[in-house]
């Protein structure tokens, strides 16, 4: 019996063996044979990034230029992404685009479809990068297909926002996949004005996180235009919306009328109070200074921080925090006032 099992331990540890060494040899030639198939890709780039660089500044005619294997067109594809982020100009564009679509549909096209998610995700990047107008069907096969993740999914959006495909605002209200609100932040960076108009028309059927992002848009672009937009938003019942517009005014360095926001400087919100104390920087009025030094005293520490740097911006807010300093009965206020009055000007 001991020998039997001996015997038949024998046969699984050498077919064990056997197995790893045919698993650890396809390993070793699938490498080799990559590291074979990256080298003359590197090759042909060397080779033709000269003619290819003349063909796109309309220097030389596209006879040079060979995309005759698979890997031909691969090296094509990494020399003509190197060249869209570096070269401008609509002409330059343009050849870009001619040259992609004429050369490089059938390979993205496999690249679409294929089980592996990088190569999807590479394929859309170039067709973004190409600005390439010609695959907008297998987009949309893409986009309704059931193995879309969500990374595909904001990488289409953002090719359909560059085209101004006018079913994107409907695909971006109700996505196949949850969006945060830094994705929504980063498909808006590549919204024109006007598109941005229609989201702000439609502001109170948004999501939450896309109407947090689009306000964080309007302050970022320094979209003036927008300012009334804004103040209306400071009346919202949402604690959240009145912050963010708050915040967006402060950005654009917006004037907003002193009556205006002291309502916001009493609010039980903390980080209402501190975006609202921001903004006193660029309203500078002797109207707030009453309400900056009450809150030297306010329990959180970035409140009672902010309030002393804006007194310092103000006319007569130094004597302020002189004052506060000296005599306030608050002991945190009494340090903050000191802190800054050590630093000086800001």
């Amino acid at each position: 019996m001991f020998a039997n099992e001996i015997f038949y331990f024998s046969i699984v540890l050498v077919s064990s063996l056997i197995i790893l060494f045919l698993l650890f040899g396809y390993l070793v030639i699938t490498k080799v044979l990559e590291n074979d198939r990256r080298t003359k890709v590197e090759q042909y780039k060397e080779e033709y990034r000269l003619p290819l660089f003349q063909y796109l500044n309309n220097e030389a005619g596209e006879e040079a230029l060979s995309l005759q294997s698979p890997l031909e067109v691969k090296a094509f594809i990494e020399l003509t992404a190197g060249f869209a982020k570096v070269l401008g100009g609509d002409e330059i564009g343009e050849r870009i685009r001619g040259f992609a679509e004429t050369h490089f549909g059938t390979y993205i096209r496999s690249r679409l479809t294929h089980r592996r998610w990088s190569m999807r995700m590479n394929a859309l990047y170039w067709i973004e990068e190409f600005n390439m107008k010609n695959m907008f069907i297998e987009l949309d096969r893409l986009y309704d297909s059931r193995k879309l993740t969500k990374s595909e999914e904001v990488q289409l959006l953002k090719i359909y926002i560059l085209n101004e495909d006018e079913t994107v605002m409907g695909k971006m209200t109700r996505p196949k996949h949850p969006l945060t609100e830094f994705d929504y932040s980063l498909l808006f960076t590549s919204f024109t004005g006007e598109q941005l108009d229609r989201f702000i028309a439609m502001f109170n059927q948004l999501p939450a996180e896309m109407a947090y992002a689009l306000v964080d848009s309007i302050g970022v672009r320094g979209r003036q235009g927008d300012s009334l937009f804004l103040e209306n938003l400071l009346d919202d019942p949402a604690e959240e919306i009145r912050i963010r517009a708050l915040k967006a005014m402060v950005e654009m360095e917006y004037f907003l009328a002193p009556s205006a926001l002291i309502k916001h400087l009493l609010s039980p919100s903390w980080q209402e109070r501190l975006m609202a104390i921001k903004a006193c920087e660029y309203i500078r009025s002797h109207e707030l200074l009453p309400y900056l030094e009450d809150l030297m005293s306010d329990h959180s520490f970035y409140v009672r921080s902010q309030a002393a740097k804006s007194l310092l911006r103000l006319e007569a807010g130094k004597e302020v925090l002189r004052q506060v300093a000296a005599s306030n009965q608050d002991h945190y206020a009494r340090n903050m006032a000191e802190q800054w009055l050590e630093r000086g000007s800001v």
